[in-house]
């Protein structure tokens, strides 16, 4: 077991799962070597749901764009401004209206942006995913994959699911949707315990929106859809 000092234990299911040995990880899952059973399967799938990312309700364009100016910080600029104006300092007063337009039109344009590029994230999900059930090897629907499938992994794969890995080979990880960091991250099925570490940063767990760079692995589904780290 791979371990790195600190205190008090975490309560969190999956980062236990990260410190078990990975006999205990399987039934931790409900599942086994073999990978769950199709009735399993349809059970955890009525339970959890489909493993897709529900999109939230857009504001329209207009009512985004116009919140960038009614903020309370937006309106005491606004404020200032007529102060101003009263006061018969009109170039403060024009000062201090361009200064709020512009980071209202800033912000705008920021929001805007970092909705194209989450659509754009949600693109990278695969349609299908290789799983092992009733110790076959199987390609299924990635919508249908569930906590406790067997998910198997090689190079080029995007990952469809949070996943707590049990075998890897030379497994390399590109999280860079995730954490922004440019190099691939070597990954274990060794046992983790580390009270100071996200989940993200776990090396025996995997997630949704990344892809394998290099290597070979299995691991076993611990979150789907919306509670995803992705989805998150």
């Amino acid at each position: 077991m791979i371990s790195k000092s600190g205190e008090g234990q975490t309560e969190d299911p999956v980062l236990s799962a990260c410190s078990a040995p990975i006999q205990e990880v399987y039934p931790l899952f409900g599942t086994q070597s073999s990978g769950l059973s199709e009735e399993k399967a349809r059970e955890n799938l009525i339970r959890f749901g489909k493993n897709t990312l529900v999109k939230t309700r857009k504001k329209s364009v207009i009512i985004k764009f116009l919140a960038n100016f009614t903020h309370l910080m937006a309106i005491l600029l606004w404020v200032g401004g007529c102060v101003a104006f009263i006061a018969q300092m009109v170039q403060l007063g024009i000062a201090i209206w361009m200064v709020n337009l512009i980071n209202g039109l800033f912000a705008f344009w920021q929001e805007f942006r970092a909705e194209k590029a989450a659509e754009a994230l949600m693109q990278l999900l695969p349609r299908q995913v290789r799983v092992i059930r009733e110790g076959v090897l199987k390609e299924i629907l990635a919508e249908d994959l569930v906590p406790g499938d067997l998910m198997v992994l090689a190079e080029g794969d995007h990952i469809s699911a949070d996943a707590r890995l049990v075998e890897e080979a030379e497994l390399r990880i590109d999280q860079s949707t995730l954490t922004g960091e440019s190099h691939p991250v070597k990954k274990t099925r060794e046992s983790f315990s580390d009270t100071g570490f996200s989940r993200i940063e776990m090396p025996n767990l995997v997630f949704a929106g990344t892809n394998v760079v290099s290597g070979t692995g299995k691991a076993i589904v611990i979150a789907t859809g919306m509670s995803s780290e992705f989805g998150k």
